[in-house]
Parts: structure tokens; sequence; C-alpha cells
């Protein structure tokens, strides 16, 4: 298994959404912290855009550094959109990631199935904007007036479906990652998707922070979703809030965590997915130590 850092540190560290100019201002940063395998991301539709365009630029300044991108995630949220129009040109704009992949020769193009289409009357579930990066343990809605449920779940699957397939034709996979108070939150509904979508290619996308945060068991989990995930985020949580804290600095037992994964003979990618970002270097490094000394007492190798 080997220990990455996600695209988390760049939106803490440059806000949201930054500037490609920024991403390769953090590349030489995570390499100095110790890692060489990340995450990056297409952050809507302008950022996408122009990741796109400066993509070999972007490659070199990897190798340079010394770092590989294992997994990309095009952020759009309509793709999942229940306007037909409006869902086939993000769609389209997603071919755009499927290059982007084969290009820096990423194993996987991640999704996510956003908030539903409701009236939000203070925070969303899951908040990225120009103030900061925020998960609201509360939130308060109004179901608008003609939502069917049934065709916020179509537009998911269709979509899901079209990203596979076109992620297919570059012999990738992709996966789904569940979040805190969006469409696909839990265990049962990354399963419900899967069987739904009817993909060899597809696969969740396993984080701990948000599982916990929906009072799954973490490593309970992991059992449910076996043969189902090929990418893992890890961070730290208590479950009375939606919080993404370093290792051992919440309720996870990661020593059998850590068992159940090798017990699975899963050699993948552990993402540390931090989000308190007033200790954020710091928060990495004990992270990391703090995993590989619970690796080494269970003769498990952890490469970083």
């Amino acid at each position: 298994m080997r220990i990455s850092i996600t695209y988390l540190y760049t939106i803490l560290k440059y806000g949201y959404p930054h500037s490609v100019d920024d991403a390769l201002r953090g590349l030489p940063e995570m390499r100095r912290l110790g890692f060489r395998f990340i995450e990056m991301e297409g952050l809507g539709k302008q950022n996408l855009a122009e990741f796109y365009q400066r993509r070999r630029e972007i490659r070199q300044a990897l190798d340079d550094c010394g770092l590989h991108v294992h997994n990309f995630c095009v952020v759009d949220p309509d793709m999942v959109s229940t306007n037909l129009e409006t869902r086939r040109q993000a769609l389209d704009r997603f071919r755009m990631g499927a290059e982007i992949v084969e290009l820096l020769g990423a194993e996987t193009l991640h999704l996510a199935s956003y908030a539903p289409p409701v009236e939000y009357l203070e925070g969303r579930p899951y908040g990225l904007s120009t103030n900061g990066y925020k998960f609201e343990n509360v939130t308060r809605l109004r179901i608008p007036q003609g939502l069917e449920w049934s065709e916020v779940w179509t537009a998911l699957v269709e979509s899901t479906q079209i990203c596979a397939d076109i992620a297919a034709g570059y012999n990738r996979t992709v996966l789904m990652e569940p979040r805190v108070g969006e469409v696909i939150c839990s265990v049962d509904s990354l399963l419900r998707l899967i069987e739904h979508v009817d993909r060899p290619n597809l696969k969740a996308n396993f984080d701990t922070a948000h599982f916990s945060a929906q009072r799954e068991n973490a490593v309970l989990a992991l059992a449910k979703l076996k043969g189902h995930f090929a990418n893992v985020h890890i961070a730290d949580n208590d479950p009375s809030n939606s919080d993404h804290v370093a290792i051992g600095e919440g309720c996870i037992d990661w020593k059998e965590f850590l068992s159940t994964l090798h017990s699975m003979n899963y050699d993948g990618y552990l993402g540390l997915d931090l989000g308190a970002s007033n200790k954020l270097l710091d928060g990495y490094q004990r992270s990391v130590e703090r995993l590989q000394a619970i690796a080494s007492d269970l003769n498990i190798h952890l490469e970083v």
C-alpha cells in the first residue's frame, strides 16, 4: 500500500477555486512534505479547461518534482443535473478529464454525486467556497415543488454509466466517493449505485471520515464493500461532527482497519485527506508517522 496526499491540501492552501498556477506551486510543497503520490482535480468549467490546456506543462512539472498523480477528479455538479442538456454538456467536459488522466498516467477518474437539488436555507452539507472549506453538521432545507427523487437518481445513474463508458475507452476505472449530505453518502447507497450502473470499471472511493461521520463503522464498511473499492481516502473522525482530522485523533480503529485492508490483499493508495487547516502540515506528518508505526506492528509495508 502507498500513502498519498489528496487535493484537499491544495484547496486548503490556495482556496476554492484557485488557479492552475497555484496548483503548480503546491507540487514542490507536497514533495517537500515527503509525498511522491498525489491526487489532483479540475475544479469546475474554467479551471478544468485551463488544466486541460496546460496539461503537458503540468505533466512536466510533476516529472520535475518526482510526483505521480494516481487519481484525477472532474468537479462539475452539472454532470448530475436533471436537465438533460445541462448534463450532456458537462459530460462532454468530462472527456477532457479522461484525456488528462491518460497524459498524466493516473490510474483512476474520480466522481461525486453532489448535493440533491433542494433549497438549502443555510449552509450546504459539503461546502467549498472562496470563504473556505466547511462541513455543515446540521442543515435546514426546503423541498422544491415537483421534486421527484426517482429523476434525481436516474440522472446520477445515467451520468455515471456514461462516465464509466468514457473511462473504459482509456482502460481506466471510475470512482464514486460518498460524502456527507450528498446523494451518495453511505455504504448502502454506494452499493445500490454500483448495482444500478452495472459497469465493471465503476468502483467506490472508500472514505473513512465521511463514513464515520455517517455513523458507519469504517472496518465494517470495508467488509461490506469488499471487492467494490479501488481507492481509499483516510482521515480520522469523531462521529459527533464531520471534521477530517489527523490519524489517531478520532475514533477509528486504525490497527483493525489496516489489518482488514491487508487481509483483502489491497495494494492501492491511502490518500491522506485532512481538513484541519490550522495544523495542516503538522497533521500530515503526525498521520504518516502513526500509520507507519501501526503498519510496522502488523508487518505491513507502507510506501510513501
